[in-house]
């Protein structure tokens, strides 16, 4: 039976959730691993890889054994051989028709879950298609956000979906949670229709075969679509917002540089010198700081954890309150002085120097007197805008202003509170006398 619940299920969360876990799954793993590149990457069926293994090409095939994890991406990827760890692909097709032992992360245009593919944990998929043939089986749950779910194997635990089209044809131990577009509504245009390995969509809606069944509960919710607009309208709309965000971010950037000139004049100059002298030793300066950040936020926040209920048990649970709460609000000051140092510190910083160089050039004058920077500062932010809407390119001067812009900042505020020791000059010893020669007898 139907049933409908009130809460939208977030597709968003899901997709999160699969970047974090892909990113720290990576940064845990990356330590010692085995990489392989090329335009066909082929793991022979005999092969037994001891290690995390790391494939990238244009066709990835994978038919021997990988002991730890296996990092796949690629246009077409077939993973036939065992898995013993966790499956992290990514790519336009996917097949998965081998065991894997921990958990499949998918992200891609279309992705197919083959009958022999015996999955130890979950399944998290995100992407357009995705397929579970009858015999593939998840040993906990299935979590997909896409258009469409065609699901025809079996889950031991609970599965959820948020798109527009479901097929239950398969089994589901536990609880199904979807959400899905309303039946009748037009199927979606084919995302990439001429390419090789295509998939054609179902129709929107649920639908249960023969075959379905479901252990636990059944909720469903059908939605229904906004009314597309029109195409002038969706371009007003766009342009709308371009206008907005752009001028948003311009009035803020005055703001924040305004407030760093007037109060942190000497930080901004430090750092806009250290990106000037040395960008490229910046934006790696940069990387280094964002992976420490995003590192070591979660190892702080399990610390935290583990000294709350350390505290809980030695106090019987009277200073564990205080614990997690100072330690919260101390873990929230550093991720929002991080994002907004990043978001709009290092824009400012990058701003500041593009407005001096152009002036520098055109009209020196200009950077005298006590609005000189200021108007640096206006001027560079302005040509950041212009930049940051240009498609494609625009996205490429947003990574590389905000690492850029990081990794001079950090160099500024080293220099100026844990400043390195000067190095003493190397003493000169003196020479030694030579002793006077004797006089040969007369």
């Amino acid at each position: 039976m139907m049933q409908t619940r009130t809460g939208s299920w977030r597709r968003s969360a899901l997709a999160l959730g699969l970047v974090v876990l892909a990113v720290f799954g990576l940064a845990g793993s990356a330590a010692a691993a085995e990489f392989r590149d090329g335009d066909t990457v082929i793991v022979e069926a005999d092969e037994v890889v001891d290690d995390d293994l790391f494939l990238a090409g244009n066709r990835v095939e994978m038919n021997g054994t990988v002991k730890g994890d296996l990092f796949a991406t690629g246009t077409v990827v077939v993973v036939n051989g065992e898995v013993e760890g966790s499956l992290f692909v990514a790519g336009q097709s996917l097949e998965v028709n081998g065991p894997v032992g921990g958990s499949l992360y998918g992200g891609s245009y279309a992705m197919t879950v083959g009958p022999e593919a015996q999955i130890g944990r979950n399944i998290y998929y995100g992407g357009f298609s995705l397929e579970t043939e009858p015999g593939s089986a998840a040993g906990r749950g299935l979590y997909v956000g896409g258009y469409q779910l065609i699901h025809g194997g079996q889950v031991t635990g609970d599965l959820s979906f948020g798109g527009g089209a479901f097929e239950l044809n398969g089994s589901v131990g536990g609880d199904v949670h979807a959400e899905v577009s309303k039946p009748g509504q037009p199927s979606p245009p084919m995302f990439m229709p001429a390419f090789p390995g295509a998939v054609a969509p179902i129709a929107p809606g649920y639908r249960r075969g023969d075959q379905g069944d479901v252990g636990g509960r059944l909720d469903v919710v059908e939605t229904q679509p906004v009314p597309s607009r029109s195409p002038g309208e969706r371009a007003a709309a766009s342009v709308a917002r371009f206008v907005a965000d752009r001028a948003g971010e311009f009035i803020a950037l005055l703001i924040v540089g305004a407030l760093l000139l007037r109060f942190w004049p000497e930080l901004m100059e430090q750092a806009r010198a250290a990106a000037q002298k040395q960008p490229l030793p910046s934006a790696g300066l940069g990387c280094l700081t964002t992976l420490a950040f995003f590192i070591g936020l979660p190892i702080a926040v399990a610390l935290l954890i583990a000294l709350t209920i350390l505290i809980a048990v030695v106090t019987l649970g009277q200073l564990s309150g205080h614990v997690a709460g100072l330690g919260g609000a101390g873990l929230a000051v550093v991720s929002s002085a991080f994002f907004f140092a990043a978001g709009l510190v290092t824009k400012a910083v990058i701003a500041l120097l593009g407005g001096r160089l152009i002036f520098e050039r055109l009209a020196p004058a200009t950077l005298q007197g006590r609005w000189g920077s200021f108007w640096a500062l206006a001027v560079g932010a302005l040509i950041y805008e212009i930049l940051r809407g240009i498609p494609v390119f625009g996205w490429l001067v947003w990574c590389a202003v905000i690492l850029v812009g990081l990794g001079a900042i950090y160099t500024a505020v080293r220099e100026r509170w844990w400043p390195r020791p000067a190095q003493k000059p190397p003493v000169k010893k003196a020479p030694a006398k030579r002793a006077p020669a004797k006089k040969a007898a007369a």
